[in-house]
């Protein structure tokens, strides 16, 4: 295998340091500046290439940059760069806004591809005088939108969820797809069937989109739960996407279609895939961003050489290409937009991001001239074009979005969708339900089931493990077969997965432990606490509180083995405005939402102001932080569509405050958050908690979190 000289090796780590410092510092000068920071990573391209750099210092330029080895392995930087930028896009994609917006996708990526296909070969023909088939080149570059750069711009910009971003991303996906044939097809024009290759590129599309949504979705799904389950790898799951990335970029490669199509498949996938958490975007983010994104749009201004432009007339027909690319395609892009039913200020929107430039176009341009399909000179009359549409485009995207306010069915949606980012349950995506006889497995299994099925309805993850600890050689109760049922049933959602385990011990709370390790949930059952003495569920329970990593659902009845669902209708969630016990009104609603039930939010304030109640501040204080707390919970609740009431009451002792709602309002059901502040193995929950449920005599869930981890 060959190897990299010292001096290549040399070399190219220098220009791959001077890249990414101008081209992050040139990022932050564009974001100051109001500006998206892909703006000043070409900027900083231009800078580095034979226009400023190459013109200054010629020497170094050549010895540092043009260096035949040296550019391989910037060429390998940047394609992993457009590979992961696409990925990054797909992310953002949701399937299911998207089958709502099909109609106006669809017309938006026909009426922005076609008529910038034929402007562009116009265009080539006349001007230009570059006559088909290499003429046609330049209207297939036209014709596709920059997916990266109008994802990264949105993403900038917090608009990524409204729909006319997504119409955007639709009508850009679906140009790619176009664009690649076209450009498959270009390649064979000289063969003897190109209308035949077309076809077959064609096919090769849908077969990909066909695979990638059912064999590749559950394969995907399948490695994603195991890595992150069942290995102890370091950022394990990182690799994972990295590789299936690269497996399918090299599979559309191969059949002709480019690599990026195969990155922005996977992207899309992983986007509703278990485990998909912040730490694995976090990590691909820091990748792109950081690395490899910068890299690639660098590159692409590296490739202008405004020397070659040389005269008035040639900076001339630059214009004149901004201005037939741009109100052909915005112009035509909102016209499909504004026929697909989009409203005119969104269409316009639509038009502009159709309109972005700077990402695929690039690329795609890149493989024209490496084809011969496009020249030097062409090539950086469009990357000049590009530039000039990426400074434009962001101030005229806000100036639009300022004229274009979410409708009320839109509003309602991103709502849910920021009172969903802000709850406690959709980030529980693994619960571990142990079935033994002593922590009242069939009361946990129930309550998790029910669970279960307010996550299906949102289209959630949900992964259960339930483990059977057994010593020796008993056999399995009616008990723990009756919890199994309950978790089976769960099971048979489709977006709940249920695995199980039957281990044998003799310390069945250590293997326990052992098994929940980088679980979100453990959940178990207990009877009431004694009413004499110090607050304990019970030894085994107690332990497991207060050892585990993860947070505790403890569900206590001492009237049933199975919480009943169908007899459920009012839920008491005591607040107190700290986190956990947030995450327990969310529990509570998730609850609510499978039950049919009502939540009544009460919020407790301690009266240590009422000495300073001659003034009235002190008061109003309390009263509005109540206020903020209860607002802020029942926005979160209220994406569910169950029915909230609330009030706040003054008290001395918070749990004989409980104790009196819960006699007074024929409650079925009260769900506390708590903290175990214990020491030396004994768990402390507080007298609030203790006296609840000691005095309640109500049903009750208990989420309870640790010190260490409950900041809220």
């Amino acid at each position: 295998m060959r190897t990299l000289s010292e001096t290549d090796l040399l070399t190219a780590l220098l220009a791959l340091a001077v890249i990414l410092v101008l081209a992050r510092a040139m990022a932050e000068i564009a974001r100051r500046v109001g500006q998206p920071e892909v703006l000043g990573e070409l900027f900083a391209g231009f800078l580095l290439g034979p226009s400023v750099f190459g013109a200054l210092a010629p020497s170094v330029y050549h010895t540092l940059l043009l260096n035949p080895t040296v550019g391989l392995i910037l060429s390998g930087f940047s394609w992993i760069g457009a590979i992961l930028l696409l990925l990054m896009a797909g992310l953002e994609v949701d399937l299911d806004l998207l089958k709502g917006l099909a109609r106006p996708g669809a017309l938006t990526a026909a009426f922005a591809v076609v008529p910038s296909l034929l402007a562009g070969t116009v265009f080539a023909a006349l001007v230009l005088h570059r006559v088909p088939p290499s003429g046609v080149y330049l209207g297939i570059v036209l014709s596709v939108t920059g997916v990266s750069v109008a994802a990264k711009i949105l993403i900038e910009r917090g608009s990524m969820r409204r729909e006319y971003a997504q119409i955007i991303v639709a009508a850009g996906v679906a140009s790619e797809v176009v664009v690649w044939l076209l450009v498959a097809v270009a390649s064979s024009l000289h063969s003897s069937s190109p209308v035949i290759a077309g076809l077959l590129h064609t096919a090769y599309a849908l077969a990909v989109f066909l695979v990638a949504l059912t064999v590749g979705r559950r394969f995907v799904f399948w490695t994603m739960r195991r890595v992150q389950d069942a290995t102890g790898i370091i950022r394990g799951q990182v690799t994972l996407v990295l590789a299936l990335v690269f497996v399918a970029a090299a599979a559309t490669q191969a059949l002709g279609l480019h690599a990026l199509l195969g990155a922005f498949v996977v992207g899309v996938i992983l986007g509703r895939s278990p485990r998909t958490n912040e730490k694995l975007m976090d990590g691909l983010q820091m990748l792109t961003v950081a690395v490899f994104g910068p890299i690639f749009f660098a590159l692409a201004g590296m490739r202008v050489d405004i020397l070659q432009l040389g005269s008035v007339s040639a900076i001339e027909t630059v214009l004149l290409l901004l201005v037939v690319a741009t109100v052909v395609k915005m112009g035509f892009g909102a016209l499909g937009a504004l026929l697909g039913g989009t409203r005119p200020w969104a269409a316009a929107i639509v038009g502009a991001g159709v309109n972005l430039k700077g990402g695929t176009d690039v690329v795609v341009a890149v493989v024209g001239t490496t084809l011969g399909l496009l020249t030097a000179t062409a090539y950086t009359m469009y990357a000049v074009v590009a530039i000039i549409t990426v400074l434009f485009s962001p101030a005229l995207i806000g100036f639009l979005e300022r004229r274009a306010p979410p409708t009320e069915k839109e509003h309602k949606r991103l709502e849910a969708e920021e009172a969903s980012s802000r709850s406690y349950v959709p980030r529980v995506e693994r619960v571990l339900v142990p079935i033994s006889k002593q922590l009242r497995g069939s009361l946990a299994a129930s309550v998790v089931e029910s669970i279960a099925v307010a996550k299906h309805r949102q289209g959630q993850i949900f992964d259960i493990t339930e483990v059977e600890v057994k010593s020796g050689s008993q056999n399995r109760s009616v008990k723990a077969q009756e919890a199994r049922d309950r978790i089976g049933e769960a099971g048979t959602l489709k977006t709940v997965e249920v695995t199980e385990e039957s281990v044998g011990a003799a310390d069945i709370v250590a293997r326990i432990l052992d098994v929940s390790k980088d679980y979100d949930l453990i959940a178990i059952g207990a009877k009431p606490p004694d009413t004499k003495g110090a607050l304990s569920l019970g030894r085994m329970q107690d332990r497991i509180i207060d050892e585990a990593d993860a947070d505790v659902l403890v569900a206590v009845d001492d009237r049933s083995e199975h919480f009943n669902c169908g007899a459920l209708s009012r839920i008491l969630v005591p607040t107190n405005g700290l986190e956990y016990s947030m995450a327990a009104g969310d529990i509570a609603a998730s609850l609510a939402e499978s039950c049919g039930a009502q939540v009544i939010l009460m919020h407790i304030v301690h009266p240590v102001v009422e000495a300073r109640t001659d003034r009235g501040s002190g008061k109003r204080e309390a009263v509005d932080r109540a206020g903020g707390v209860l607002d802020e919970l029942e926005f979160r609740i209220r994406r569910l569509n169950v029915e909230v009431d609330t009030h706040t009451v003054t008290a001395d002792n918070a749990g004989q405050a409980i104790v009196d709602e819960l006699r007074a309002g024929a409650y079925d059901l009260v769900v506390m958050g708590g903290i175990d502040r214990g020491r030396d193995g004994r768990v402390y929950l507080g007298n609030s908690i203790h006296t609840a449920l000691v005095g309640g005599k109500t049903p009750a869930l208990l989420l309870l979190t640790h010190e260490k981890s409950a900041s809220p």
